[in-house]
């Protein structure tokens, strides 16, 4: 047993030190520390290592009914963690359950790492109570190529220059200046993925000013949404922060422009139309059957919420169909109300579909895959599959999905019409989904 463990040490004290270096980078420090045990080759190689992380291994959550963690006797493990580190931090990341951002020693951690040359910054702070301000020394930071902030307040200084290599920037549960992103993004000149999760505030205007801006993943509030300069944004997501109930009226003060929100898009390739911004699109007092300015380059269309009964709803999914002459697939779920009479002007999506006065030919000729979340098996939704059976050439998948509450006889009855048209049309192979309860019905 003992020549075993001998040996098993010499093989793992055999591999060459960049492979060590390498394998400690994917361990949190207090494991990565517990790595000198392996053998004398591998003792101390923890404290030259650029990337550190501590998150709830150094530090596990309180159980349930204790009291939040001792945010100083943390921070002071922390302290001794870094005073042991050796050679540059290239990446830092603090993510311990239950540590608040109002101690006053996290400023003496920031004004270390602003002096490290940090290029990836994780900070997850949660915990109750009011939001801590990030220290200053934060802000001089100019090599953060990533940055992600948790349940902090985002205030730069007066003096703020900007992250001139930051490209990935990810904020949640935070506390942003009013004029956040049309005069502070605009600093980061580099930046290619935002992403804002929920719970964000402070702002109130969306005006992205973002040359370089590739990837906007926004899940909070809207306010008065516009894209004043993003030439290369290809991938967007609007996805409102929570289910709520929305009606079109609370949308009439702050209704965009439909024609100049995408004019501004000349990249979209993706987009995730939220129920919020569907909305607010839908108040508009008209909303165009077709953009003057085509969205050539869209290709995935996604909208989680929609009422497909409802005319301004209808109307703006019917535009960007028709703005879309490259689309490839497209997505809808069913509202949750869509099986209820619903208030407003009923409109027949497929006729406004088929309208004459709709300026060219219907741009589905593209379209490959079809999908429907939530199907409740209404008559419109059976007219929409099959005129997309219809004027789809390429078209190889459809999938339905019925809501789980659906009957088993309304799902089949829907099968089979869609079923029956596809033997007359045979333009495509349709795929049903449905949960086992239904399919064993």
């Amino acid at each position: 047993m003992k020549r075993l463990c001998e040996t098993n040490a010499s093989r793992i004290g055999g591999l060459p030190a960049e492979v060590i270096r390498r394998l400690l980078t994917f361990l949190p420090v207090k494991e990565a520390s517990r790595t000198s045990l392996l053998s004398r080759e591998w003792r101390h190689r923890w404290r030259s290592i650029p990337q550190l992380v501590f998150d709830d291994s150094f530090a596990p959550a309180p159980e349930k009914g204790d009291c939040s963690p001792d945010d100083g006797k943390f921070l002071m493990h922390i302290y001794e963690a870094l005073l042991l580190h050796e050679g540059p931090i290239t990446k830092f990341e603090l993510a311990i359950p239950g540590l608040g951002r109002c101690h006053p020693k996290l400023d003496l951690l920031m004004l270390y790492l602003s002096s490290k040359g940090v290029q990836e910054l994780t900070l997850l702070f949660s915990g109750t109570g009011r939001c801590g301000r990030l220290h200053s020394a934060l802000f001089s930071a100019i090599h953060l190529k990533r940055l992600t902030l948790q349940r902090c307040r985002f205030t730069p200084p007066s003096g703020f220059e900007g992250f001139p290599k930051l490209t990935h920037l990810q904020l949640a549960n935070l506390w942003l200046p009013l004029n956040f992103f049309e005069h502070v993004l605009p600093k980061f000149p580099l930046l290619e993925e935002l992403r804002v999760l929920p719970g964000c505030y402070g702002y109130k205007e969306l005006a992205f000013v973002a040359p370089s801006l590739k990837v906007l993943s926004f899940h909070s509030t809207l306010w008065k949404l516009c894209f004043k300069h993003t030439p290369v944004l290809s991938v967007v997501s609007v996805l409102d922060p929570g289910l709520c109930n929305y009606a079109e009226d609370n949308f009439a003060d702050d209704v965009p422009d439909m024609v100049r929100l995408f004019e501004s898009l000349p990249a979209l390739q993706h987009l995730n139309l939220g129920v919020e911004l569907l909305l607010s699109l839908a108040a508009a007092p008209h909303v165009p059957c077709q953009l003057p300015t085509s969205l050539r380059n869209l290709k995935f269309l996604e909208i989680p919420r929609l009422l497909l009964d409802r005319l301004p709803q209808a109307q703006v999914l019917v535009c960007l169909i028709m703005s879309s002459p490259n689309l490839e697939t497209l997505t809808i779920r069913i509202d949750d109300d869509s099986y209820h009479p619903p208030s407003g002007v009923i409109a027949n999506l497929v006729e406004l579909l088929e309208a004459e006065d709709h300026p060219g030919v219907c741009r589905l000729q593209h379209l490959k895959e079809f999908n429907i979340r939530d199907s409740r098996g209404t008559q419109v939704e059976l007219d929409l599959v099959r005129f997309v059976l219809a004027t789809a050439p390429l078209l190889h998948r459809i999938s339905v999905l019925p809501l789980k509450e659906l009957s088993s006889k309304k799902v089949v009855r829907f099968l089979k019409e869609v079923t029956l048209y596809k033997r007359i049309s045979k333009e495509a192979e349709l795929k049903y989904l449905w949960d086992d309860e239904v399919d064993n019905s």
